[in-house]
């Protein structure tokens, strides 16, 4: 067991001939007896009402049996204490479990499932009934071929967190993450992710890019593959759920129906947890500033250039999510004297309502484009290099107009684009037969006022 504070977790995976040398930060186990075609259903938060007594054996939640019990001194048997919080917090938490995992067919329960198969992760006790560091917030099985298990157990130390005005968020995180390894997920090197050991970047969800993996000290490949996508492993282990909603976000200024200034800001703060792609300023039909999407901040300034026309001005800011979705605000500015002809106008505008009007693009769906502004629906999407008059969807696969398949392009975002032989993905965290599951080690810095370790 290492002494810091953080677990470098399944970092011996490539140094497995000299692993007896190195300090223990995974565990071997067998693999199932049976690999049952993709990933569990359903999701089980127990929160211990009346104490959780597991014991060493293949991994079924049914059975209350663990893989990662009675190796490396921890108990073949351990008992948990009951959820230690009260019950606005559970039902908090468990709001924002169901939240986070609903763009996946996953139902998340709170009394255990009378038949078929689950998976569960008790929300319950402290590490030291596993024999653990006091700062340690989980532990889960993970499948070194990055397959869901069938049946397992995850523990979440809720006992562990502090109480605070975050805490529902870290219960939040240390549940879907500790769930994300029973569904073969690494630890990726993304902020955002909630497969992450990397903190400070607002609430975690899983995001769909291709991030490599690592826990504190940089990247390092992942265990299936250079780069990791949660989103899409998630979507290739359970299938698809409910199709998020676009970005929400409100325009803080300019004031709607205000005077502007010869250049002037666009302030957009961002409400929803998605990752953003980027934020796109349209002027009276024509893009004119355009900003990446930001890791650890919600604001966005979009500064116009002095070559926007005087006038009555329609914004229109475009807000596209990792998935490709898209978010749209409007607002009704003035800038300088209205236009009154097209002599004030620039040569491809024309003055409509006292304002310098750019013809939309005409590109239909399907067709080819270089820019957002050459397509009537004002998206380019990008696949293998070539730009396609497209329209967001999801999940991959979803109806689109015909000749378009739903699939992801280079930016990994869905768009409806032409159909290829084998459509591109990302890196797939594919099933392989018979390979053995492992212990999985998270540990996250700045959560709790110290640092505290999820497995």
């Amino acid at each position: 067991m290492l002494s810091r504070t953080r677990w470098l977790a399944l970092a011996l995976i490539a140094t497995a001939g000299s692993a007896a040398a190195q300090p223990l930060d995974y565990v071997v186990v067998d693999p199932p007896r049976t690999r049952a075609a993709g990933g569990a259903t359903t999701i089980y938060l127990n929160p211990c009402p009346a104490g959780c007594t597991v014991t060493a054996g293949s991994d079924s939640a049914r059975a209350d049996t663990s893989s990662i019990l009675g190796r490396n001194a921890t108990p073949a048997t351990v008992t948990l204490a009951p959820f230690a919080w009260d019950q606005a917090t559970w039902d908090g938490m468990v709001a924002c479990v169901r939240e986070r995992y609903a763009p996946w067919d996953v139902t998340v329960v709170t009394a255990e499932p009378a038949g078929g198969r689950y998976l569960e992760v008790m929300v319950a006790g402290l590490p030291a009934a596993l024999g653990l560091p006091g700062n340690t917030l989980g532990v889960a099985p993970l499948t070194s071929d990055c397959s869901p298990l069938p049946s397992a157990i995850a523990f979440a130390f809720a006992n562990a967190h502090q109480a605070e005005p975050a805490q529902i968020e870290n219960l939040c995180t240390t549940v879907i993450h500790e769930a994300g390894h029973l569904y073969g997920l690494d630890h990726e090197f993304a902020c955002r992710d909630p497969m992450t050991y990397l903190d400070g970047c607002g609430a975690k969800l899983f995001v769909n890019r291709s991030y490599p993996c690592g826990e504190t000290d940089g990247e390092r490949p992942c265990k299936c593959g250079a780069t990791q996508n949660s989103f899409v492993a998630l979507t290739e282990a359970i299938g698809p759920g409910a199709a998020p909603a676009p970005p929400a976000a409100h325009l803080i200024s300019p004031p709607d129906g205000g005077a502007v200034n010869r250049q002037f800001s666009v302030f957009v703060q961002l409400d929803s947890a998605r990752t953003v792609a980027d934020v796109t300023l349209w002027i009276n039909g024509r893009s004119w500033v355009r900003v990446p999407g930001k890791v650890t901040s919600s604001l966005y300034e979009l500064v116009t250039p002095a070559a926007v026309p005087d006038g009555a001005l329609d914004l229109e800011v475009r807000i596209r999510d990792d998935l490709g979705n898209v978010g749209v605000l409007t607002r009704s500015v003035t800038k300088g004297a209205p236009c009154v002809d097209g002599q004030t106008c620039p040569a491809d505008a024309t003055c409509v309502a006292g304002g310098c009007r750019f013809a939309a693009g005409t590109g239909a769906l399907g067709g080819g484009c270089a820019v957002d502004d050459d397509c009537a629906g004002k998206l380019c999407a990008v696949a293998d290099g070539i730009g396609t008059c497209s329209q967001p969807c999801y999940p991959a696969g979803a109806t689109c107009p015909a000749g378009l398949t739903c699939r992801a392009g280079d930016d990994e975002g869905l768009a409806c684009l032409p159909p290829v032989e084998t459509a591109g993905g990302c890196c797939s965290t594919g099933a392989g037969a018979g390979a053995p599951p492992l212990v999985a080690v998270l540990a996250v810095a700045g959560w709790l006022r110290r640092r505290r370790r999820r497995w």
